[in-house]
């Protein structure tokens, strides 16, 4: 019904009544609607906030030179805080570096608390987690590896068929091998998904009474109830997939080494070797001594084995699961009850962006590093950014074995995008030795990069000397070129490497060629780096030449029909004129040549070859850079007259089109060149020809 004002006054002047209950209505209205525009003020400013965090995350160390950062509360660093230190202890050897990453993930994701996590390593996953740790950068995370490859052989000598192998008995090493300052360490196995924070555990440690210094879950599965096959244990017995250690009460009460050893040679002489390495001798401990462990409720070690009675944990109600464990040999491809739902979970991991980890929980220290001002009028800003941002990185992903067979030896050094995988196999085909492949993608696409490996290409799946090296992509960046050349070259295990690009297909037996000009040249004493001429075929269907003869018989230089020529002689013949293909057709012995300006020859080089310069990214002067300093340094080139490698048509790269198409791009470059040629002549003291800054 609509009222016309004249209706309201007389309503009113006709029942005054009526006027002291309207008369609060406004007044609530009043108060409420001035309560609400005040609430969005407040949600105004929290957004501000958000987004003002949210930006600091995305270049965690930039700070604007006029915004106000957001001031988090800072906590007192006391027991039961937020502050208060989680300690974790992990086994990472062996294969545990590829698997690892998705369950850091779950655990970072859902931790509140600053973390320590305790790592014992071999000499390979040692250098794989520290890189992985330091370029993730992740605020209130410390690390600390501990290299036990000559202690292995205290735990060698027990019989073991784990599939996980000796390192499934590292675990009983625990006490000795970690810090005396360390008091209590939370053991986590690397095949789990959290789906709770990590500090529910840490707590459990104030329910422990004065002789529990373990706590464990129990077996969720009827393994140990066979007892005359099955090594001794307490009822079903306790899986040590999630375990707490109280390290102070171990030291102090117990002789740690001597508890083992008893147990291991009491039930050897009956039961030949471990099945489940340090869980059966652990069980075996626990059964001589019950009151030394803490039960820990079933939830927080939900277990993903073929047999498991995991269902009668939760029941009905996945929700109540905390941590999953995948402890069968098949892992993510166990079929269960509910096994898709929880690998659904465990998938969201594998494809969640690791960067997003990077923002800070808490203020928990007095100080913040701030490493340098952002100026946002510098047209170069997104060039400069590839200098110091951190790109998290994951070295060896798959397995590799490789070990150089003499001084002589060569490495293939290349950098690559998921787009161009069929050039990695396709290379691969005609390259036998060594290679160091740095691959920039995201997270969800590493799925996509084991898969192509493993189940797609015969080729890639037969060879463990290819070092792939996982960078992981930043939004903000061009493509950092030399940023993923760098990856590459500083892991490689051989004196020499060979700098080339992954779009290019080598002559037949090159590998062998440059192993053997290497010995007869030794360029590594006289400083010399040995040219391996490129050329190019426009024929997107033509198998490009594989030897010498082939190529002759194609080249445009010696046939005007000729469907190979030198790379680039048309659209950039100074990238590669200083090659001199002219004589490269009639020699038959190494020849030397001038350096020239923008020359970018692939190279054959000592591994102790300077690196390339980050602030090149993108299209443009990346090799140059890289030539010019060289030059500066004092190295001197070599052709190789017997060698070659041809690039294959494809279509350009996003970058190439950025370059073409933007006249800021262009600029940029411009003034990045002269800014590294000026930081050039002031590191080596050096004056460039003019040549070299054209």
């Amino acid at each position: 019904m609509n009222f016309k004002s004249r209706n309201v006054f007389n309503c009113l002047f006709f029942r005054p009544w009526l006027g002291v209950p309207l008369g609060i209505w406004v007044a609530v209205s009043v108060v409420y609607y001035w309560w609400l525009i005040s609430r969005i003020d407040v949600l105004e400013t929290e957004n501000k906030v958000i987004k003002r965090r949210l930006s600091l995350n995305i270049l965690p160390h930039h700070v604007g030179e006029s915004e106000n950062s957001y001031l988090v509360p800072q906590i007192p660093d006391e027991t039961g805080t937020l502050c208060e230190t989680v300690h974790i202890a992990l086994v990472c050897m062996g294969k545990c570096t590829w698997i690892i990453t998705p369950m850091l993930k779950s655990l970072l994701h859902h931790r509140q608390n600053p973390l320590h996590f305790h790592f014992i390593v071999g000499t390979g996953s040692e250098r794989t987690i520290s890189k992985l740790f330091d370029t993730w950068d992740l605020p209130d995370v410390n690390y600390t590896c501990y290299n036990v490859q000559n202690r292995l052989s205290e735990v060698q000598w027990i019989p073991n068929r784990h599939y996980s192998g000796i390192y499934a008995l590292v675990k009983l090493l625990f006490p000795s091998l970690l810090p005396m300052y360390l008091r209590q360490a939370i053991v986590l196995d690397s095949d789990l998904t959290f789906l709770c924070d990590v500090a529910e555990l840490w707590r459990m440690f104030n329910n422990m009474t004065e002789e529990q210094y373990i706590g464990l879950v129990e077996n969720e599965s009827n393994w140990y109830t066979n007892t005359e096959i099955r090594w001794p244990a307490l009822g079903r017995g306790f899986n040590t997939g999630v375990m707490l250690l109280d390290l102070h009460k171990i030291r102090k009460t117990t002789n740690w080494t001597a508890v083992w050893h008893l147990a291991v040679n009491t039930n050897l002489e009956r039961l030949k070797e471990t099945t489940l390495a340090d869980q059966d001798i652990i069980n075996a401990i626990i059964k001589m001594n019950p009151y030394i462990v803490y039960n820990m409720s079933c939830r927080y070690n939900v277990q993903m084995s073929m047999l498991t009675l995991a269902k009668n944990c939760y029941g009905e109600d996945v929700q109540n699961v905390k941590i999953i464990h995948w402890n069968s040999p098949s892992k993510y491809s166990i079929r269960i009850r509910d096994s898709d739902f929880f690998r659904n979970i465990h998938q969201s991991y594998v494809n969640f962006d690791g960067n997003l980890l990077r923002e800070k929980l808490h203020k928990c220290s007095q100080s913040e590093v701030v490493t340098y001002k952002m100026n946002h009028s510098d047209l170069c800003l997104t060039f400069r950014a590839a200098q110091r941002i951190k790109l998290r990185t994951h070295l060896y992903y798959m397995d590799y074995n490789y070990m150089d067979i003499d001084n002589f030896d060569v490495t293939l050094v290349l950098q690559l995008s998921m787009d161009r995988l069929q050039f990695l196999e396709r290379l691969v085909k005609h390259w036998e030795g060594p290679l160091s492949a740095a691959i920039y993608l995201s997270d969800c696409e590493v799925t996509k990069l084991e898969s192509f490996i493993r189940d797609w290409s015969s080729t890639l799946s037969s060879r463990t000397n290819i070092g792939y090296h996982l960078v992981f992509k930043h939004d903000t960046l061009h493509y950092p070129v030399n940023y993923l050349r760098n990856v590459a070259l500083e892991n490689v295990n051989t004196p020499y490497v060979f700098l080339m690009d992954a779009d290019f297909v080598p002559m037949a037996g090159l590998y062998d060629h440059l192993r053997t000009a290497t010995k007869l040249i030794n360029p590594y004493p006289q400083k010399k780096c040995l040219v391996v001429p490129a050329f190019e075929t426009q024929r997107y269907r033509a198998s490009p030449p594989r030897y010498k003869r082939e190529l002759m018989s194609r080249l445009s230089l010696q046939h005007a029909a000729g469907d190979v020529a030198p790379f680039r002689a048309r659209e950039w013949p100074r990238g590669h004129r200083a090659t001199n293909y002219v004589k490269w057709t009639t020699a038959t012995a190494p020849y030397d040549v001038e350096w020239e300006a923008d020359y970018e020859p692939y190279l054959v080089v000592h591994r102790t070859v300077p690196k390339y310069d980050t602030r090149f990214s993108g299209f443009g002067w990346n090799k140059v850079s890289h030539s010019v300093e060289l030059k500066a340094k004092g190295y001197s080139l070599t052709v190789l007259p017997d060698a070659f490698v041809v690039h294959t048509p494809h279509a350009p790269s996003p970058d190439i089109t950025a370059f073409r198409a933007d006249r800021h791009y262009r600029i940029c470059l411009e003034l990045l060149k002269h800014e590294f040629l000026n930081d050039l002549k002031r590191k080596y003291n050096v004056t460039l020809d003019d040549s070299l800054k054209t």
